[in-house]
């Protein structure tokens, strides 16, 4: 696969705060949104397709890196999108996720991967 690369100023992902920086009295009602999405099968599954479908540059940008941790990415920016979430509350709250529902997430944002990179094979 080849890299792909845009400036930040086409990224999606920049446009929606994915990274802001959060502090204060709205950092634990985001953490508990990360929670919630990622216990929600459907939720998890619509938000991360929703990224591969809307988010272009910042899907080409990130995805095309095989040296970085796409499938954090991908479920970080489910969050950004569905809920404002900046990825560092996303990271944070991570581990309040029960473990299976990580599993599941990160399952679900792999078989998103390969169907994003079915796409760009074909382009």
């Amino acid at each position: 696969m080849e890299r792909i690369y845009h400036s930040y100023d086409k990224w999606e992902d920049h446009a929606h705060g994915f990274y802001d920086n959060v502090s204060g009295k709205n950092k634990p009602e985001l953490i508990q949104a990360v929670v919630n999405l990622f216990s929600s099968d459907p939720q998890t599954r619509y938000f991360m397709k929703r990224v591969i479908d809307e988010w272009k540059y910042s899907c080409e940008h990130n995805l095309s890196n095989i040296s970085m941790n796409r499938i954090a990415w991908l479920g970080q920016s489910a969050c950004c999108l569905s809920n404002g979430v900046p990825s560092t509350v996303t990271m944070e709250a991570w581990s309040e996720v029960p473990l299976p529902f990580r599993e599941r997430a990160d399952k679900i944002a792999n078989d998103l991967i390969q169907e994003w990179e079915e796409r760009y094979a074909e382009n």
